[in-house]
């Protein structure tokens, strides 16, 4: 399967991030604790309506082998992030802000990806984020670590 450049490009603006952590945070302590979680976000699904199109490599389901991406936001709203397809890396950082439940992203460039409507679920350990035409699921990376470790015992 070839990557198309534009698929790059937009898997590496969706999941840039970047901010600054708003004290208006509507997020709990928790909530807050595990967006910040160390090992970061895995991504598990992501929908573009804008382009009619679910990326195969984020179908929800996970392909290692082919597919792949992290996001890591620090508690110094920084984030960081690193997505592959097919053989080829699209790292990003930058910094990010939090308001209310809302979640904007500022890449390396300078370019902002969002606002977001984010929503942290510390019993499943979800972190989906969407705007009117984006839609992403992301599982907490220790949280898949565990699930994988359990299904080879």
């Amino acid at each position: 399967m070839e990557v198309m450049p534009s698929t790059l490009l937009r898997a590496g603006l969706l999941f840039a991030g970047a901010a600054v952590l708003s004290a208006f945070s509507t997020l709990n302590q928790d909530q807050l604790k595990m967006l910040q979680d160390s090992g970061g976000w895995d991504y598990l699904k992501m929908t573009d309506t804008g382009m009619q199109t679910d990326h195969s490599c984020f179908d929800g389901k996970f392909h290692p082998e082919t597919c792949s991406g992290r996001l890591t936001f620090s508690d110094d709203n920084k984030f960081t992030q690193v997505v592959k397809i097919e053989g080829q890396e699209v790292p990003r950082h930058g910094t990010y802000t939090l308001e209310d439940d809302q979640l904007a992203l500022f890449d390396e460039l300078g370019t902002r990806d969002g606002p977001y409507t984010i929503q942290v679920d510390t019993q499943t350990k979800a972190l989906v984020m969407d705007m009117p035409q984006v839609h992403i699921e992301l599982i907490l990376h220790k949280s898949l670590r565990e699930k994988k470790r359990k299904e080879t015992k």
